[in-house]
């Protein structure tokens, strides 16, 4: 009998759970004009700050690829201080897989210095250009 009144029991709570679902489902013209507005939001909401839709001068455009660039090269370094952690992590005492990893770690922190310096020269130059020929505002 308690096997029996354990069964009723499972079988009542879960289609309970399961009508639960059902009754609470809403009306699918109202889910389809509700995702409609909000992705109409959306895509308003990107389009905005995106810029799509405003002209970019020369210099801003420029000034894009840069940051693009310098940004790729950041990712270089990231990998190259992976790599060489890796392989001094996997040099077993080997004195010359150590001096290798580390002077491929001294290079990417030369190399993302000069990185860091060229963004900011470029932002500085391009701001300044930029302020120059639109009469005060620049880059912001």
């Amino acid at each position: 009998m308690p096997k029996k009144v354990a069964k009723i029991i499972f079988l009542l709570t879960v289609f309970t759970f399961l009508a639960n679902g059902v009754f609470a489902a809403p009306t699918s013209n109202l889910l389809e004009e509700n995702a409609r507005s909000t992705l109409s939001t959306q895509d308003t909401a990107f389009i905005g700050e995106a810029g799509l839709g405003t002209r970019l001068s020369a210099g801003k455009i420029v000034s894009n690829i840069i940051k693009i660039f310098l940004a790729f090269l950041g990712v270089i370094f990231i990998i190259l201080i992976i790599y060489a952690g890796f392989t001094w992590m996997t040099a077993t005492g080997s004195e010359e897989k150590i001096s290798k990893a580390k002077q491929i770690m001294l290079s990417a922190f030369i190399g993302v210095a000069i990185v860091f310096l060229a963004y900011a020269i470029t932002f500085f130059v391009i701001d300044k250009l930029l302020e120059a020929t639109r009469g005060g505002t620049g880059l912001k």
